[in-house]
């Protein structure tokens, strides 16, 4: 195709013709053009096709995490009630008027436990992939916000909970320089060392004791218990999103 535009260039040139040798010279300028046009668009469309199937792969691999999550959240959310509702009846009985001191020492030396749960590790691989790379400003404005959104209020719901733990942990750890547990195999000590250590007690710094731990254990898993029901309902309902995105 060159070789045959030369020819006529070539001929136009001998023939002496300047104006039709002009006219051809512009044509084909505009010719080449077009062709460089046709080429760009076409790279366009295939770096285009390329974006949108790394977006494909990363929502589907961001659905396979928030699944994982959920499965995750629904073993753990039941044992979180469970400890919330046995600190909460621990409470009541001590708030009892017919309450004595044998009632908070018992509670305390046999049945209180102080363990709490360590945080799901969600994965957020996929998730911080979509940010970096920039993917995740090719998403529709609505799942952008969604998905920013959803993990913006999950951290900020884990860093609150990882602040009452730490302060939770200072109770315990302040509570076991003077008293031991007796509740769980872990914190038994023998029968030796919990009688000398309950034998003479002060029955104000227990109840304070009991007051400030109890206390902090109740905002510790009524906050991990609102992380978790929020994961859980808003990780449903992205995978939903992500479902009718995918299936556009």
């Amino acid at each position: 195709m060159i070789r045959f535009f030369r020819k006529i260039r070539q001929q136009l040139a001998i023939d002496n013709k300047p104006l039709r040798y002009m006219r051809y010279a512009f044509g084909e300028v505009v010719l080449v053009v077009i062709g460089i046009l046709i080429a760009l668009q076409i790279n366009n469309w295939n770096e285009i096709k390329k974006t949108e199937s790394k977006i494909r792969n990363s929502l589907v691999a961001l659905k396979s995490d928030l699944v994982q999550d959920t499965l995750l959240i629904a073993e753990k959310l039941p044992f979180i009630i469970e400890q919330y509702q046995l600190n909460e009846s621990l409470r009541a009985r001590v708030a009892k008027p017919g309450a004595t001191v044998d009632t908070l020492v018992k509670i305390m030396r046999y049945e209180f436990n102080p363990n709490w749960s360590a945080q799901i590790i969600y994965n957020t691989n996929t998730y911080n992939s979509l940010n970096q790379t920039g993917l995740m400003e090719n998403l529709s404005d609505s799942l952008k916000a969604t998905i920013k959104n959803f993990y913006n209020k999950k951290l900020f719901l884990r860093d609150r909970i990882e602040k009452t733990t730490n302060d939770y942990r200072e109770k315990i750890t302040s509570y076991v320089d003077t008293y031991t547990f007796g509740s769980t195999p872990i914190h038994d000590q023998g029968p030796l060392i919990n009688r000398l250590v309950w034998e003479d007690i002060n029955p104000g710094h227990l109840a304070a004791t009991f007051q400030g731990i109890s206390n902090f254990k109740r905002i510790l898993f009524t906050e991990t218990r609102e992380e978790l029901n929020y994961s859980l309902a808003n990780s449903r309902s992205l995978i939903g999103q992500i479902n009718i995105y995918l299936n556009q």
